[in-house]
């Protein structure tokens, strides 16, 4: 079975456009056989300007209508709730919102608290957001932390060789500047660490699907990168 590990519900508007649907995500996944997506809200322009947190009950929502939903929740370390539903299955940063560090003692104690999965919006760019900080967070929670897009840009791959990933860090395919990133992955954590994710709407599980193909992996490999390591994650 394979499972979507990073997609967004609802469409990204722009310059009075529109751009993705939940209804064209389901065709993609129909036609290439995607059974399960873990969703989170969409976050629009305002949330990050403003702060503000995007729409978690629209994922809750949808979940109640399709169950191939997984919801993630979207939290926001300047909104931060004292609990959240039972149906949530992770929870999301996306450091781009007030440029919070992933480590945090926020976040931390969010994570902590929660105790739930932890996926991480990651740019190796960026001082609050790089892999350093994700390794930094991991060593203070017990959870498994998802480096979503895996630092994402070409300097990841020239600074993975100094980094010690402690066992609980997983990296996910989207928004992957270069395949050899991917593969220098792959090379040092191995498949049982690696998360097939799309972001749809911004990336598409058909170039998430591509990326992986050009790991050469057994078909073992194959199956957990694309889905059993997050059904395993997630306990589904």
């Amino acid at each position: 079975m394979m499972i979507d590990g990073h997609a967004h519900f609802g469409s990204l508007p722009h310059n009075g456009k529109m751009f993705g649907s939940f209804e064209e995500y389901k065709r993609i996944c129909d036609e290439i056989g995607v059974s399960k997506y873990c969703m989170q809200p969409i976050g629009v322009s305002d949330n990050f300007s403003k702060k503000t947190t995007p729409d978690n009950n629209a994922v809750v929502f949808a979940h109640a209508k399709d169950t191939k939903i997984i919801p993630i929740y979207w939290f926001n370390v300047f909104d931060l709730p004292e609990t959240i539903d039972g149906c949530y299955k992770a929870i999301k940063l996306h450091s781009d919102i007030g440029q919070v560090e992933i480590d945090d003692k926020k976040v931390i104690d969010f994570v902590n608290k929660i105790n739930l999965p932890v996926f991480v919006h990651t740019n190796e760019n960026k001082e609050y957001s790089n892999l350093d900080k994700v390794i930094k967070l991991a060593e203070n929670v017990e959870v498994p932390v998802v480096a979503l897009h895996s630092g994402s840009v070409t300097k990841t791959f020239f600074k993975l060789d100094g980094y010690k990933f402690p066992d609980n860090i997983y990296f996910e395919t989207s928004g992957i500047q270069y395949a050899f990133i991917l593969k220098k992955i792959y090379q040092m954590v191995g498949a049982d660490r690696i998360i097939f994710g799309s972001d749809y709407p911004f990336g598409d599980p058909r170039v998430s699907l591509a990326m992986i193909e050009t790991l050469d992996a057994t078909k073992k490999e194959y199956a957990n990168i694309v889905g059993k390591n997050i059904e395993k994650i997630l306990k589904l």
